[in-house]
């Protein structure tokens, strides 16, 4: 992935005056390749991303981001947004360009009796949850802890209370957000509102968003949590009653069916690690005691490999996610929707299981529905869909190319068996800069949506991402 220009080439390129200029301007940092803090600064969760910016603005403020953002556009740098910096794409990172790096603005404002938080991007999902549980409330984050609140929110935002409060997006109040000509602006459903619809699902083609107002509910702390694991050998079953208890679901469950293998994790024994087996993790968000019998069909489908079913605290569920995907481990992740899984959904998901060329692959099939899409209008185009299915390639060794090929061919007879779309979060790694996702993400938003490119950024400044082109016409 890495181009054979060195990037200290194009620091001279730029000019020793012109970045002085910028440094001056800056209440943050600037990063050369030749600075300390330059490998911490294009260090993100992927360990397959490899890239190496020529610059990196670590900012202080939505000043500096604007600043950054004329500096890239004046010396036609290609610009790149690292956030949370869980991207699995890469996208946070470029070769030879300009990252605006928003790891310092990780202030989190949680207001209990109004039940809002104003947050900066430059958290994840773990810190968000670490101050709104002291009061008991919660917004929809991603699944895991580590995942970064501006990747996730502004692609849709799929967590662990979906069913009962929707995605990210739909509790999402405002933003601040610097637009590619270098001006801030607030966008809301009173202002701005094009741009405010755009965002929630078009992802970071509009602006850099420098703080998100968020709706808390009530949730936990302490939640019924689901974590089950079958032996393989009882697959059929497992997803036959996942799919029968689903259809019928309150909708403070939500759940994940993943098919794989037993991970190596606390508290699981080690004579278990690594079998293959089928696993439903969920959450119940209400009554735990209610909770706990909604989830017993799921917990006695067959004799379990383990079951750390309990009532748990929510941020657990999100530690999991953590560790079941820990910073620097390869992946490419795929991802389609459908209406449900069919017979021949179900025996694709498990043959191509077993054909994985490693031991750490997956399919998880994420429960959706409930109350999601309920929310104002937004451009995620997917919110009537029930299921998501992501092919997840996870692996550690040096052998990329297989678990590559498994996961493209994975999706490929997906889609020929009736699946569509993609998640934004999910569309692979190797060929994001030639493979055309866009409409497989956007659907039938595309074309409201290049307006909006076009009034915004009609120069494509924020390239480095599932793109929408500008509507020149």
């Amino acid at each position: 992935m890495t181009s054979h220009k060195h990037p200290l080439g194009t620091v001279a390129e730029l000019g020793e005056q012109r970045l002085r200029e910028l440094d001056e301007n800056l209440r943050g940092d600037l990063i050369l390749p030749d600075s300390e803090e330059y490998d911490d600064a294009r260090n993100v969760w992927n360990g397959l991303i490899n890239e190496y910016p020529a610059v990196v603005v670590r900012v202080a403020d939505a000043t500096d981001v604007a600043s950054a953002v004329r500096f890239a556009r004046n010396t036609d740098l290609e610009l790149a947004v690292r956030g949370g910096a869980h991207h699995q794409t890469g996208s946070a990172v470029v070769d030879n360009g300009l990252v605006i790096d928003l790891e310092d603005l990780d202030s989190i404002q949680v207001d209990p009796e109004r039940q809002t938080a104003h947050v900066e991007p430059g958290t994840r999902a773990e810190d968000v949850l670490a101050e709104t549980q002291e009061h008991g409330l919660a917004t929809p984050t991603g699944s895991a802890g580590s995942v970064g609140i501006p990747g996730s929110t502004l692609g849709g935002g799929i967590g662990w209370i979906r069913r009962k409060h929707g995605l990210s997006i739909e509790a999402l109040r405002s933003v601040e957000i610097v637009t590619p000509d270098g001006e801030l602006r607030t966008a809301s459903p009173d202002e701005n509102e094009d741009l405010f619809w755009a965002i929630r699902g078009g992802g970071g083609n509009f602006g850099i968003v420098t703080s998100f107002e968020f709706e808390l509910y009530k949730v936990g702390p302490m939640v019924q949590g689901l974590g089950v694991f079958y032996p393989a050998a009882a697959a059929d079953s497992v997803v036959e009653t996942y799919r029968q208890v689903m259809s019928e679901a309150p909708e403070e469950l939500t759940t994940m069916l993943i098919s794989g293998h037993v991970p190596g994790l606390p508290p699981i024994p080690d004579d278990i690690a690594g079998e293959d087996a089928v696993c439903i993790l969920g959450c119940y968000a209400g009554d735990p005691e209610v909770g706990a019998e909604i989830v017993e069909p799921l917990r006695n489908i067959a004799e379990p490999l383990i079951d750390m079913s309990d009532v748990m605290p929510y941020e657990a569920l999100h530690d999991l996610g953590t560790q079941m995907y820990p910073w620097g481990r390869k992946y490419t992740h795929r991802s389609v929707f459908v209406d449900e899984i069919t017979d021949e959904i179900r025996d694709l998901v498990l043959e191509r299981t077993e054909a994985a060329p490693t031991p750490m692959a997956a399919i998880g099939v994420w429960s959706l529905g409930g109350n999601i899409g309920n929310g104002p209008d937004a451009a995620y185009a997917w919110a009537d869909k029930q299921y998501m299915i992501t092919i997840e390639g996870n692996w550690e060794d040096f052998e990329n190319q297989p678990t590559l090929n498994w996961a493209a061919q994975t999706e490929r007879e997906l889609r020929r068996r009736g699946a569509e779309g993609a998640y934004s979060g999910f569309t692979g790694v190797e060929e994001r800069n030639w493979e055309d996702w866009t409409m497989q993400v956007y659907d039938d938003n595309y074309d409201r949506l290049a307006e909006v490119k076009a009034e915004y950024d009609p120069g494509n400044v924020l390239s480095q991402n599932v793109n929408i082109d500008p509507d020149e016409d």
